[in-house]
């Protein structure tokens, strides 16, 4: 068996997920900022990360698992990094269902109900029924992250059969799928309902192993990529990203640019990113970009909830102050991202690999 390799870090990456993050977050909180969307196409920001999800993966665990890293322990790691912003997103949206039944009477919801959706949202468990606006009602972002666990697992049960045939084949077959889904529905927007979640597994699919796909294929395409190495084609990639999120094509032509944008600019942007150079002087902005990516994209939608039940609570109306509402309560979710990831999620997660390096260090 071959040594693992030395992780790279891809800073450029992190600053694309980290804008795709943002643009998300604006996107959601467009009530308060315009009388518009904003960034309407950010929706394929989810099929962005989890492009995103399939490179980075492939790089930080091929050799691992070829080496002999198990599926508990490939899990275990996943959950470690996952599960604690997650935990804190659901509880958060928990606590805003007890605040707004004290506050708001007319708006109760039973007990019963809370604890239906707080037992199932910690334990990833989906709510399907016609009640539910989508699979995780305390922290609507999750559902993303529901089928990010799935095709992860998915990756290291088939691992050894994911040759490079396969893997085409795998990402052709999903993507006919995904062509056939949103044929349908008429947009790429489809995977965080009831009635929507069969359709959201071949939009994880695709994007992920296409991911898994580009990674494998850095080694071999290196030298014919040169041209990505000169001037600021990452910046170029992340503003690329902006405009992708910023046009929203009208009628037929919103599959037909979903689906361009998934399958094209998203992998041509990947490539960039991974092989351009990181500009010195910004590469601790990249990083904290990165760092602080998912935290924004998984406390967003309950703080969305918490800070607009609060102002109704109040009789204010925040969607007569917008765009200074919205704009305040953007930054004030990126704060507390940074803050979350400083004093609780890195220092969590750091805990329990530590606990988890014992455990089978004993075994």
């Amino acid at each position: 068996m071959q040594p693992a390799a030395p992780r790279h870090v891809y800073l450029n990456l992190d600053a694309i997920r980290g804008v795709a993050a943002i643009s998300v977050m604006l996107y959601h909180f467009s009530p308060f900022l315009a009388d518009g969307k904003v960034l309407p196409s950010s929706y394929l920001a989810v099929d962005l990360f989890f492009l995103l999800s399939g490179f980075v993966i492939a790089h930080a665990y091929d050799r691992k698992i070829e080496n002999g890293m198990g599926f508990g322990t490939f899990l275990a790691i996943r959950l470690i990094r996952l599960y604690p912003l997650y935990l804190a997103g659901t509880l958060l949206g928990f606590f805003y269902l007890l605040v707004k039944n004290r506050l708001i009477p007319a708006e109760y919801m039973p007990l019963s109900e809370i604890g239906t959706q707080l037992t199932t949202g910690m334990l990833f468990i989906p709510l399907v029924g016609e009640a539910y606006h989508t699979i995780f009602p305390l922290n609507p972002a999750s559902w993303s992250l529901f089928f990010e666990l799935i095709v992860n697992i998915a990756y290291v049960a088939v691992f050894f059969l994911l040759s490079r045939r396969v893997l085409t084949g795998l990402i052709a077959v999903s993507l006919v799928l995904l062509i056939v889904a949103s044929a349908f529905a008429g947009t790429l927007d489809f995977g965080m309902t009831g009635k929507t979640i069969i359709s959201g597994l071949p939009r994880v699919s695709f994007s992920f192993f296409l991911g898994v796909l580009l990674c494998r294929s850095m080694a071999r395409y290196q030298d014919s990529l040169g041209f990505l190495r000169r001037g600021w084609r990452v910046e170029a990639a992340i503003l690329l990203t902006l405009i992708v999120f910023a046009i929203a094509p009208a009628g037929g032509a919103r599959v037909a640019y979903d689906l361009a944008s998934v399958a094209i600019v998203f992998p041509v942007m990947v490539v960039t990113g991974a092989v351009a150079p990181t500009a010195p002087q910004l590469a601790g902005f990249y990083g904290w970009l990165g760092r602080i990516s998912y935290p924004i994209y998984i406390i967003h939608t309950p703080m969305l909830m918490i800070i607009a039940g609060a102002g109704k609570a109040v009789s204010v109306d925040p969607f007569a102050h917008h765009p200074w509402f919205g704009l305040l309560m953007a930054a004030a979710v990126i704060a507390i991202a940074h803050i979350a990831t400083r004093i609780y999620d890195e220092p969590l997660r750091r805990f329990l690999q530590r606990q988890m390096q014992r455990a089978r260090a004993v075994a």
